[in-house]
């Protein structure tokens, strides 16, 4: 066998009834669609020196090293493919952890096929570009290797050979060669196209070879696998061990929906390429107890025969969700290319993708400073920051509802309370009492310092800056979520990021550092002698005054009703009397009181103006307002070549990216 075009083909997996259906598929695999969605294709996976690659060579004409001490150490994909031209070629598609410059080197490996010696030479060569033959080098590799062969007789199908499952490490395979090689072989495992050709080995034990667990996690109901036990002819005729593996195979011991099937490998040990490896296996099924099996699951003509089948079935069950899966790839490219927007390599182009996108990201902000959600970017209702004028609006709430709950230093509360923010209206005025003694001036008595109602003002309003603080600062938060899903809305990461960086979070940034001082501007305004024009604060200011006559009134009232369930009319002169009853006064409780009823009633008088100032005030005028202006075509006239530049070249990266997408 000295040319590729002598290999085995994979004509035997099609049928007339089949052809139509299984080209449609082969000509999305042509087209790249592997790239973007799970399409059919064959999974040969097992533990390690299983056979597996023999198998693989079998069914595909490909030839694989298949010597028993020789594990794969790599998957390789095999690429069948229908041109009018014939042509194989080896390549290596890298791993995503390799670094930049390793990604590079192992991309140029590509090299044409002519003949098997050719392919048996590339195949050590990759191996070397994967640093599997140096010494000290690894033992596994999650690059992956290629091979593409397309001629008029080939169909266009993927069928992968995956390195051999690890039961433990040893000297030659560490812990995390094991872990590789199980990631690995998971996630071909887990495309649910895939068909499963689980190789089981009759040298060894089947309950201990992994790949049954395997395939029974990713397959549970064992639809789309198919068992393979490779040498059988390694079993003694008529051993407990070839009855056991007799059972396997009539689906008796481990059960999966597709069965069993059996071949006969090559002896790895003699590499004769005149040796007729199907006139070999079919003199063994005549002459060994397999010939008890159903011929259909024997040998590899009728292995091919039933991939044949199993494939078709797969390929009709999946078409429809297949269909689903590429028109929503469709609609991600043209979204993709859509925030890639169009190709700038001049500073011209640079400068026209930058006005489009800022009249976009200009159209957003006003929509969601008004409250106009009729854009699709405002539909996922997850993300809140989304619909901005909501977010503040809903935001300036909660920050209301947190001063009158949380904003005074004291809770005055109706009786004594041992917690620590709780005074009672009596505890409250008796610590006023004492702080009006340390602040004596030249006030007559009865009449307090009026410095001292700022003073308490001050103390009962400590917690409003820190309320206030947070309000903003979630806002401001939510403010810069906004525009960063804004931009990635409108745009690619790339552009997005080189925004952010060299324009608006800079601008960001300072909105908060200018509403921090609005802030401060109105603590100001509250630390300094209170003063006000609303008639609210005398209203309020007289009606905690009069409390103090109403509890007088009351207690009298009590103490006339407390042995009488009834008063008569001699009794009403002894209740006048007894209400104006003064006891002597105490000047300093009189002055108090009347400190502590006017830093309330300013306090109640100040709470309102703040909790509408610090919403207006300081988050709108200096977060929300001119939200739009940060970036618009006008922010892009004024830039400098350097910085648009910046931001709006393409990276070789994008340009592939578009390409791949158009």
């Amino acid at each position: 066998m000295s040319s590729i075009e002598g290999f085995h083909s994979m004509e035997n997996l099609r049928s007339a009834e089949q052809i139509q259906l299984l080209d449609l598929v082969d000509s999305l695999r042509a087209e790249g669609l592997s790239e973007f969605t799970d399409l059919p294709q064959l999974i040969v996976c097992g533990d390690q020196s299983c056979g597996k690659s023999s198998l693989l060579e079998a069914i595909s004409g490909v030839p694989f090293p298949r010597k028993d001490n020789l594990c794969t150490r790599f998957a390789t994909e095999v690429i069948l493919r229908r041109a009018s031209e014939s042509e194989t070629t080896v390549s290596l598609v890298p791993g995503n952890s390799k670094p930049s410059v390793e990604l590079e080197r192992l991309r140029l490996f590509r090299h044409d096929v002519s003949c098997y010696d050719d392919f048996v030479t590339l195949f050590e060569e990759a191996k070397g570009a994967m640093g599997l033959l140096s010494v000290g080098g690894n033992a596994f590799s999650e690059d992956i290797l290629r091979v593409e062969i397309s001629g008029p007789k080939q169909p266009q199908l993927t069928i992968v050979d995956l390195p051999g499952l690890i039961h433990s490490h040893n000297k030659h395979q560490t812990e995390q060669d094991v872990r590789l090689v199980t990631k690995l072989v998971d996630k071909y495992m887990a495309n649910p196209r895939s068909i499963i050709l689980a190789v089981v080995s009759a040298k060894n034990d089947f309950p201990n070879q992994i790949v049954l667990n395997k395939a029974r996690e990713v397959d549970a109901r064992g639809l789309r696998t198919l068992g393979v036990i490779t040498k059988p002819d390694q079993l003694g005729h008529g051993t407990e061990a070839e009855k056991l593996f007799l059972s396997l195979a009539r689906n008796e011991q481990v059960e999966f929906h597709l069965g069993w099937h059996v071949v006969r490998n090559l002896d790895s040990a003699v590499n004769d390429p005149t040796q007729d490896r199907d006139a070999i296996e079919n003199t063994f099924f005549a002459e060994s107890n397999f010939r008890s099996l159903t011929a259909t699951s024997l040998g590899i003509e009728h292995l091919r025969q039933r991939l044949s089948t199993v494939l078709f079935g797969q390929i009709r069950a999946e078409l429809p969700k297949l269909i689903n899966d590429i028109e929503k790839g469709i609609r991600d490219c043209h979204r993709e290319l859509a925030k890639l927007g169009p190709a700038r390599s001049t500073l011209h182009d640079q400068k026209n993708f930058l006005v489009d996108l800022s009249d976009e990201f200009q159209k957003l902000c006003h929509a969601a400073i008004r409250g106009d959600y009729d854009d699709d970017f405002f539909a996922d209702s997850s993300q809140s920051s989304r619909r901005l004028s909501a977010m503040i609006a809903n935001r300036g709430i909660d920050f209301a509802e947190d001063v009158r709950v949380d904003g005074a230093q004291w809770k005055i509360v109706r009786s004594s309370s041992s917690r620590k923010r709780h005074r009672s209206r009596s505890q409250a005025i008796e610590e006023v009492r004492k702080l009006l003694k340390k602040s004596r001036g030249r006030e007559l008595p009865g009449i307090p310092n009026p410095l001292l109602i700022g003073e308490v003002f001050r103390e009962y309003s400590k917690p409003w800056e820190g309320l206030a603080r947070k309000y903003i600062k979630d806002v401001w938060d939510s403010t810069k979520e906004f525009v960063e899903q804004a931009l990635q809305h409108l745009t690619d990461s790339t552009a997005s990021d080189a925004l952010l960086r060299h324009l608006l979070d800079p601008i960001l940034d300072k909105k908060l550092e200018i509403a921090y001082s609005k802030l401060d501007e109105l603590m100001a305004v509250h630390k300094e002698h209170p003063e006000t024009r609303n008639h609210y604060f005398i209203d309020t200011y007289i009606s905690f005054q009069q409390l103090d006559t109403d509890k007088k009134s009351s207690d009298v009232l009590e103490q006339a009703f407390e042995h009488r369930d009834a008063l008569t009319e001699e009794d009403i002169p002894l209740i006048v009397a007894k209400l104006r009853e003064r006891s002597e006064p105490d000047m300093d409780l009189i002055a108090a009181t009347s400190v502590f009823n006017a830093s309330q009633a300013f306090y109640k008088v100040s709470m309102k103006l703040f909790i509408d100032n610090v919403p207006n005030l300081v988050v709108r005028a200096n977060i929300a307002s001119q939200l739009a202006s940060m970036f618009c075509p006008k922010t892009v006239f004024v830039m400098d070549n350097e910085t648009v530049t910046r931001i709006a070249a393409e990276s070789e990266d994008k340009v592939l990216r578009r390409q791949k997408n158009q």
